[in-house]
């Protein structure tokens, strides 16, 4: 691994509009594989409840592009059941941030939205919960999906994804009666808002064995879940402004809250969002630092597959429907990370000082 010091000497500028790019500076991992049985189950799955793909795409991967990000995190000994239930959630999941919780009209239906999330969170963290007759397709699919975990993994972790997705819903409801945050609070709702927590625990399910309570609650181990969950936000936002702004989107978003803030133009807007994003993954390196030498192998596995979770998250954003429209902006997923273009040559910063932000500048003094 890269050490801290090495990270980052020579600075450059932001990239700006569809050149936008990123700098990974870990070793990138090996090309990921889904079995292609479980992303047509997922697939299956998905239509079985109505939620086709947009289009037949070029360079897709059957099922869903999220087969790729299960890839990057999971091994060919991770269980099918266990592939097969995570993609079934991520499915419902982005059903859920592009239909309910990130809708153009979200905000004039806060009161069904919140019943909506109160259902759910029920039916989410109760097992043996009977649905109603007349429950609809995001309240079944969600029970589908959950007993398909319940059903291979442990309370505890089936516990975990339930904590994190509580946090997602939670904030997403926030989200909407937020007006106008400051950076600080944006910032804080916005670790639990992407959904990291979530993602960590289903990276644990795909690993060797449970970890502990003990390590997973250290306050370094979720310093290093938080700070990567706030970066993969960073990235996604900077990358969404324009999807989101065109698509009427009313929700928050860090460019704009900078160009508010500070009276930034959108260029500098970016710039500074992209810093922030650098200054979080130097900080990612060195709790990895700390961490690696006594991690046993199921804590190991996590903060190894958290790195390769930001790339994924990455990669999806030069080839996915959902950020790329166009069939001829976007990228086969296995040529991406083999693409110098597709990435930043190095870090924008060296800066590993504290963030000045109250709610996350506590993760500094674990590394």
């Amino acid at each position: 691994m890269s050490s801290t010091p090495e990270v980052g000497q020579t600075a450059i500028p932001a990239q700006r509009g569809s050149a936008l790019r990123f700098h990974y500076p870990l070793p990138m991992p090996e090309l990921p594989h889904v079995p292609t049985d479980v992303t047509a189950e997922v697939q299956a799955w998905k239509e079985s409840y109505g939620w086709a793909e947009l289009s037949p795409q070029p360079h897709h991967i059957p099922g869903t592009v999220m087969a790729w990000c299960l890839g990057r995190v999971s091994t060919p000994e991770t269980g099918k059941q266990v592939l097969r239930g995570l993609g079934c959630l991520n499915e419902w999941a982005l059903v859920i941030d592009d239909d309910v919780l990130d809708h153009p009209e979200a905000s004039s239906r806060t009161s069904d939205i919140i019943r909506f999330v109160g259902q759910v969170t029920h039916v989410m963290e109760s097992p043996g919960c009977r649905l109603p007759k007349n429950a609809g397709p995001l309240i079944a699919a969600m029970h589908d999906a959950m007993e398909q975990l319940r059903a291979e993994c442990t309370p505890t972790q089936v516990a975990r994804v339930s904590a994190g997705l509580r946090r997602t819903l939670t904030s997403g409801v926030h989200k909407l009666h937020l007006d106008e945050p400051n950076e600080d609070e944006y910032l804080a709702l916005r670790i639990h808002d992407i959904g990291g927590y979530t993602y960590a625990a289903q990276i644990a399910m795909c690993g060797p064995a449970p970890i502990p309570d003990e390590e997973w609650n250290a306050p370094a181990v979720q310093a290093l879940i938080e700070c990567t969950t706030l970066l993969v936000g960073v990235e996604n936002d900077v990358f969404s402004y324009r999807k989101e702004k065109a698509e009427g989107q009313t929700s928050p978003n860090i460019v704009g809250i900078l160009q508010a803030a500070r009276g930034l133009s959108f260029d500098q807007a970016i710039a500074e969002a992209v810093e922030v994003r650098d200054r979080l993954m130097l900080l990612i390196l060195r709790l990895r630092e700390r961490l690696m030498p006594s991690a046993e192998p199921p804590l190991r596995y996590l903060i190894e597959r958290l790195g390769h979770f930001i790339v994924a998250n990455t990669e999806t954003y030069w080839c996915a429907p959902r950020y790329r429209r166009s069939a001829d902006q976007r990228m086969a997923l296995e040529d991406v990370a083999k693409t110098p273009s597709c990435w930043a040559p190095s870090l924008s910063t060296n800066d590993t000082s504290p963030l000045p932000y109250p709610s996350i500048s506590w993760w500094w003094d674990h590394c």
